[in-house]
C-alpha cells in the first residue's frame, strides 16, 4: 500500500518543540512504542496498529484538507457541504487505493472526513443490517449497491413518541395483495421518524422499522425491517409521499445530519421487506423463517462499536488535557517560579483517573468485540448467548457514555478558559458524549435491560447452585470475598464481584417478597436495579483490565504502569461507590479512607513521570484530536493564535456595523 516507513509512529520525541513537554517524555520509565504495540498491535487486535498508521497517512496526504477553514468557522450549510464533499471523495480514494476491508475503509473514511463522515451510519450499521437481515436473493441485489454507495441508507427506527421500545413503534407497513406491495404510513404525529442520522439531507434510502400488517390491516405481524427509497437517484429530491428534513440545531451542527421523516401512502415492492427471518408471500401469508431476536443483532453490533467510539473520545480528551497540563504553568512556588499545573496534586486527582478509565474502557471494548465476533460465526450459539450479549452491550454502552461524558467534562475544566474554546477540541468531545447518553438507547433504559438479565441469572443460581451460567456472571457461583486486607489485583476484582453478587441477591430477594405485580415491583425497585447493573458493569470492566495486565508479564516496565492504572481505576471507582462496600460490610470506612488519602496519592506520584508517555501511547495523530491544546509538539500558544487569526470575523479591520455607525448611518442598521 505504501512503503514500510508508514508503519512507524506518527511522531518521534525529536518532534517535540516545547522544552517542558520534552522533559516529560524523557522522564518516562517505559518505551512508548512497546506499550502501543502491546495494547493495539498485531493482526488479531481490532485496532491493527500498523495498518491503521498506513491508512491515516494515506488519508491525510490528500490536498483537499488544505482547502477549507477549521470546522468551527463554517456555518451550517458550509459545514454540510465540506463534510459531504470530503466524504464522497473519501469513498473514491478508498476505491482508488484498493482498500477492501470494511473496517479499514471505515477508518480511512473517518480520518479523511475529519471524524465527520457523512455516511457513517450507512457503512457501519446499515450495511451490517442488510447483510444479516436480507435473504440470499436480496443480498445479491441490494448489498453490492449499498457497498458502492449507490444506495445510501439511514437506520430509521426512532420516532417522535418511541425509541428504545421497539414493540410500540407506530409506523405501519400494510400489505396489499392486489399490487403485491406494502403501503407505508406514519399514521400519527408521534409515528414521525425523528433523529436518524443521515436522514435529513444525505441518504436516498431508509432502513425502516415498521409494524407489519398482513394479509390486511387487521392482522399484526410485529416489527419488520424494510428498505425504502426516499429520494430520487437522479435529482436527490424526496419522492412522492415522502416528507423529510433536518431537525432542530444541535451543538455546532456537529451531529450527523439528523432528520425527520413522514410517509403518506408510499408503496414499495414486496421484496423490499428484508426476509431472512420472516417473509410475506404473494398471497399475504406471513412465514417465520428464523428467530425474530436476530433483529437485535444490528443494534448489538452498533452498541458495541459505539463503546469503542466513546472510549476513543475519552482517550482524545485526556490526551489533550494531559499534554496541555504539562506545558501550562500557573501559580508561584516559594522560589518565585511558576508551577507546572500537572505537578499540582489536585490536577493529578482530576486527570489520572480519566487516564486510567480510558485504558480500561478500550480494553473492555476489545474483550466484548472479540466475544461478539466469536459468537456470530454460529447462529445457534449466537442466539443462545444473545441475552448475555444484549446485557453486556447495553450496560457497556450506558456506562462508557455516561462516565465518559462526565470525565470529558473534567478534562475540559482542567484546561481552564482555553479548554472552553472549540479549538481546544474538548468542547466537541464533551458535547458528543453528552448526546450519546440518550442516542441508540437511553442509558437508564439500557441499565434496566442489564438488570433484567442479572435477575434471571441470580434466579438460576438460586434454583440450581451447580447450573452452568454465562462467563460474565460466573462470579455468582463464587464465595463472597472476606479477607481483612487487600493484597493484590485479584482482591480488587473479587471485592467488586462480591459487591455485585450481594446487590443481585438483595434485589432478587426484595422483589420475591413484594406482593405487587411484576411490573410494579420492577418499577418500585428500579433505582436499586440500575445501581445493581452499574455494579455488574464495573465488575466486568475491572476483570477485563485485570486479564490485560496479566498478559503483560513478559514486559516488566509495561506491566508496572498497567498495574498502577488498574489500582487507580479500582480505587477511584470504589471510593465513588463507597456506600455499597461499607453497607455490604466488604470494606470498612477506615479502609476506604486509607485507600483514598494514602494509597491513591502515592500511586499518582509513582505514575507522575509517565503521564505524558501514557497518553502518547494512544498513538493519535494531531489531525485526529484536532486540538490546539493537545498538539504533539507542545506549541500550544502558537497554535491558539494561529487558529484565532483564521477566524473569518478578523477579515475586517473595522467591522461593518462600526463603519455604518461612524458614518452616521445608525438608522439604516
Amino acid at each position: 500500500m505504501v512503503d514500510s516507513k508508514s508503519t512507524k509512529p506518527h511522531y518521534e520525541i525529536s518532534d517535540t518543540k516545547n522544552v517542558n513537554l520534552l522533559c516529560e517524555r524523557e522522564s518516562a520509565t517505559f518505551n512508548v512504542e512497546e506499550l502501543t504495540q502491546f495494547m493495539f498491535g498485531g493482526t488479531d487486535n481490532y485496532y491493527e496498529l500498523n495498518t491503521r498508521r498506513k491508512l491515516i497517512r494515506l488519508a491525510l496526504a490528500h490536498p483537499i484538507h488544505q482547502t477549507h477553514l477549521p470546522i468551527e468557522y463554517l456555518d451550517a450549510d458550509e459545514h454540510y457541504s465540506v463534510t459531504t464533499r470530503k466524504s464522497l471523495l473519501a469513498i473514491e480514494e478508498a476505491n482508488r487505493l484498493n482498500i477492501t476491508n470494511d473496517k479499514h475503509r471505515q477508518w480511512f473514511y473517518s480520518i479523511f472526513a475529519n471524524n465527520h463522515f457523512a455516511l457513517y451510519i450507512h457503512t457501519s450499521m446499515c450495511l451490517y443490517a442488510l447483510e444479516t437481515m436480507a435473504n440470499e436473493e436480496q443480498k445479491r441485489e441490494f448489498v453490492p449497491l449499498a457497498r458502492s454507495c449507490y444506495i445510501t441508507t439511514a437506520y430509521t427506527q426512532t420516532e417522535l413518541g418511541h425509541g428504545t421500545n421497539l414493540q410500540r413503534l407506530e409506523t405501519e407497513a400494510v400489505f396489499d395483495r392486489t399490487t403485491d406491495s406494502f403501503i407505508l404510513n406514519t399514521p400519527t404525529l408521534t409515528a414521525t421518524k425523528f433523529w436518524p442520522g443521515a436522514l435529513a439531507r444525505t441518504a436516498n434510502h431508509a432502513l425502516l422499522m415498521a409494524q407489519l400488517y398482513t394479509p390486511d390491516r387487521n392482522h399484526s405481524c410485529g416489527i419488520q425491517m424494510f428498505l425504502v427509497q426516499i429520494r430520487d437517484f437522479n435529482t436527490h429530491e424526496p419522492l412522492p409521499g415522502v416528507e423529510l428534513g433536518e431537525i432542530s440545531s444541535r451543538y455546532a451542527h456537529a451531529a450527523g445530519d439528523n432528520g425527520y421523516l413522514r410517509l403518506t401512502n408510499v408503496r414499495i415492492a414486496r421484496k423490499q421487506m428484508l426476509m431472512k427471518i420472516a417473509e410475506v408471500d404473494e398471497q399475504g401469508n406471513f412465514h417465520r423463517r428464523g428467530n425474530p431476536r436476530l433483529l437485535y443483532g444490528s443494534m448489538i453490533h452498533m452498541r458495541i462499536h459505539l463503546c469503542n467510539t466513546f472510549s476513543i473520545s475519552l482517550a482524545h480528551a485526556i490526551t489533550i488535557a494531559m499534554r496541555y497540563s504539562a506545558v501550562r504553568f500557573q501559580g508561584q512556588n516559594p522560589n518565585g517560579n511558576e508551577t507546572r499545573i500537572l505537578d499540582y496534586p489536585l490536577q493529578q486527582e482530576k486527570l489520572v483517573p480519566c487516564l486510567a478509565t480510558a485504558y480500561v474502557f478500550l480494553v473492555s471494548f476489545l474483550k466484548l468485540d472479540t466475544y461478539f465476533n466469536q459468537l456470530k460465526t454460529n447462529k445457534n450459539v449466537f442466539l443462545e448467548q444473545l441475552p448475555e450479549l444484549h446485557a453486556l452491550s447495553s450496560g457497556l454502552k450506558a456506562y462508557t457514555s455516561s462516565v465518559g461524558e462526565h470525565l470529558a467534562h473534567i478534562c475540559r475544566i482542567a484546561c481552564g478558559g482555553h479548554g472552553f474554546l472549540v479549538a481546544s477540541g474538548l468542547v466537541g468531545i464533551r458535547n458528543f458524549l453528552d448526546g450519546t447518553c440518550s442516542a441508540e438507547g437511553d442509558n437508564i433504559v439500557l441499565f434496566q435491560q442489564t438488570a433484567r438479565y442479572l435477575l434471571k441469572a441470580i434466579q438460576q443460581t438460586e434454583d440450581d447452585t451447580d447450573k452452568k451460567i454465562d462467563a460474565s456472571v460466573a462470579y455468582l457461583h463464587l464465595p463472597i470475598w472476606s479477607s481483612k486486607s487487600i493484597i493484590n489485583l485479584d482482591d480488587y476484582c473479587r471485592i467488586f464481584e462480591s459487591r455485585s453478587k450481594l446487590l443481585a441477591k438483595e434485589n432478587f430477594a426484595r422483589m420475591l417478597e413484594s406482593s405487587s405485580s411484576p411490573y410494579d415491583t420492577f418499577l418500585n425497585n428500579s433505582i436499586q436495579l440500575v445501581q445493581m447493573a452499574k455494579a455488574h458493569m464495573e465488575s466486568f470492566l475491572i476483570r477485563s483490565f485485570y486479564e490485560q495486565v496479566n498478559k503483560a508479564d513478559q514486559h516488566p516496565s509495561i506491566s508496572f504502569v498497567l498495574q498502577q492504572l488498574f489500582y487507580v481505576f479500582a480505587i477511584h471507582t470504589l471510593r465513588n461507590e463507597s456506600i455499597d462496600f461499607i453497607r455490604l460490610k466488604l470494606l470498612s470506612p477506615d479502609q476506604i479512607y486509607d485507600l483514598e488519602t494514602r494509597v491513591l496519592p502515592d500511586i499518582y506520584t509513582r505514575l507522575r513521570p509517565n503521564l505524558v508517555a501514557l497518553v502518547d501511547a494512544f498513538d493519535f495523530h494531531d489531525n485526529e484530536i484536532d486540538s490546539c491544546l493537545g498538539r504533539y509538539d507542545g506549541q500550544v500558544y502558537e497554535a491558539l493564535l494561529e487558529r484565532a487569526r483564521l477566524n473569518p470575523s478578523n477579515r475586517y479591520k473595522v467591522p461593518p456595523v462600526w463603519v455604518s455607525l461612524k458614518q452616521g448611518n445608525l438608522s439604516k442598521l
